[in-house]
């Protein structure tokens, strides 16, 4: 893999990471980051903004599946560059005053596992808000159903769903999540009234027992 030419694709990388490899991508937009942003971490909107503004080719239109992996592939390259730049600064400086403090070092460790996590999942939506929006679909995200759950996308809109009157069978739910595992349980009780749940990930590594048991 060293040696390789060829890209490792979203789900190669995604695959490698979660064996725990990781990939020493190469830092060329590091700079423009640092320019945009300064050296601090934006808000998620701002960031996933930032990531689909670089990528040049491509249509939301006619090629939403490629164009929403380069967008999450380009946003995590984006993404590593800077938290590589501001983390590296950090362990410079040490932890606590004495540079040496545990306890600061922990939280600093969980503040950046955090928000990998959250920023990946945000970011995810995010983009396909943009496909959505792009292809004119009307939708909700993130409102509140039954017992204040908030399914991630529910179409045509929340105002439907609310609606006595409207056909539930018209009524469709899109669970997001970028690794399944046990977290694709969380949609089915997130719409009562949407028997069918839908839901999207970026895992590649599904086996057919877990289809079987979602099913």
């Amino acid at each position: 893999l060293s040696e390789s030419k060829e890209s490792l694709g979203f789900a190669g990388k995604y695959i490698m990471s979660s064996l725990g490899f990781f990939i020493d991508e190469k830092e060329e937009y590091l700079d423009l980051v640092l320019k945009t942003f300064g050296k601090k971490f934006p808000t998620t909107h701002e960031f996933s903004d930032f990531a689909r503004s670089t990528i040049k080719h491509g249509s939301p239109i006619e090629e939403p599946d490629e164009i929403l992996l380069a967008w999450m592939e380009r946003e995590e390259l984006l993404f590593r560059a800077l938290e590589k730049y501001i983390v590296q600064e950090k362990l410079e400086k040490g932890f606590g005053k004495k540079g040496m403090d545990v306890d600061d070092f922990i939280q600093f460790s969980l503040s950046v596992q955090n928000r990998r996590k959250s920023r990946a999942g945000f970011a995810f939506e995010t983009h396909l808000s943009k496909i959505f929006d792009a292809h004119k679909i009307k939708y909700s995200k993130g409102k509140i159903t039954e017992m204040n759950k908030k399914p991630d996308f529910i179409f045509p809109d929340i105002k439907e769903y609310h609606n006595a009157d409207f056909d539930n069978s018209l009524l469709t739910l899109l669970g997001v999540k970028t690794t399944a595992k046990d977290r694709w349980r969380q949609v089915l009780s997130e719409a009562a009234k949407i028997s069918n749940k839908h839901l999207i990930t970026l895992e590649p590594s599904i086996s057919k027992k877990q289809t079987d048991e979602m099913r």
